[in-house]
């Protein structure tokens, strides 16, 4: 088994004969964007991804497992928004699903395959976090020790996001809070972000709903058209779930965890997910503390 070089994933014509050769039909082919553990292409109506590592195709392998798992209760309450897909574990591995209309929601500006957050009417805005508030309540409302929910071994750990970085060995609060001062100006201190509320409970999350895994129609009033990568699903607090969102913009993840909170009968406060996303932003700033990172800064911006 071996893996797409550089080389080889911007060789469409190389692409197409490994796919080809699998008895799949290709008539078009294209690069997509994004992609940080896989490399995507749109085969026709299809979606192939190739795993840029052996740990990242045993996260697709668990990835498979999960999605057969949740697929009738999010077929029944969601349709169309999420896709099965298949394994095809030839000399160099991908995998294969149907491929949803739309643009990924990222930062990335705008572009064929790309929007923005703000590029969306107030409208179109309203009705994301309408339809993901509805997801994350479908997901978190799962009973998973009914489902054959795939460990989350230590190998795999190491290739899936942790969003509560508070359990990390070498997590300082005191840095992570000074951190935080010095790049906002004094501005923001975490002790204002501590919450008398109960400990969160856990529940089976997506646990990486940022822009590259949401794809929207911005010709459409009800934009969200797919949701994708279930690599990084496991049952951590549900507080996790919402992090990523900051990734898009900071207003959806609080508009989502509004409308959250009304339609399930034990939500989370707003200071519980800003105090997550803003350790996190903390600590990789303690990390990069000589060269701060613009991304974690950008993140950061959004708290003013």
């Amino acid at each position: 088994m071996r893996f797409l070089t550089a080389e080889e994933a911007e060789d469409l014509d190389e692409v197409r004969q490994i796919i080809s050769d699998t008895g799949i039909l290709v008539r078009t082919i294209e690069r997509l964007p994004g992609g940080s553990r896989s490399i995507a292409y749109a085969v026709d109506n299809l979606l192939v991804r190739f795993p840029k590592a052996e740990i990242i195709w045993r996260t697709m392998q668990r990835e498979k497992k999960i999605i057969d798992s949740v697929f009738p209760y999010i077929e029944e309450k969601m349709p169309d928004r999420v896709h099965k897909i298949e394994l095809i574990a030839e000399e160099c591995p991908f995998s294969v699903s149907k491929r949803f209309a739309g643009k990924i929601c990222d930062n990335r500006g705008e572009g064929e395959h790309t929007t923005g957050y703000d590029a969306l009417n107030p409208q179109q805005q309203e009705s994301l976090a309408r339809q993901i508030a509805k997801f994350f309540a479908m997901m978190h409302a799962i009973d998973y020790d009914t489902l054959e929910i795939p460990p989350v071994g230590a190998d795999i750990v190491e290739a899936m996001e942790s969003w509560d970085v508070g359990n990390r060995p070498d997590f300082d609060m005191e840095k992570v809070k000074a951190a935080l001062l010095q790049h906002s100006s004094g501005r923001l201190n975490l002790d204002d972000y501590e919450t008398d509320d109960e400990q969160v409970p856990e529940a089976l999350c997506h646990n990486d709903l940022s822009g590259s895994n949401i794809l929207v129609d911005t010709e459409n009033y009800n934009v969200l058209n797919g949701i994708v990568d279930f690599g990084n699903a496991r049952v951590v607090p549900i507080v996790q779930d919402f992090f990523p969102l900051y990734k898009i913009n900071r207003k959806l993840a609080l508009e989502v965890l509004k409308i959250y909170n009304k339609i399930v009968v034990h939500g989370i406060s707003q200071k519980q997910i800003d105090g997550l996303a803003l350790r996190y932003i903390g600590y990789g700033l303690t990390r990069c503390s000589e060269t701060p990172s613009p991304y974690l800064l950008r993140l950061l911006k959004m708290f003013e």
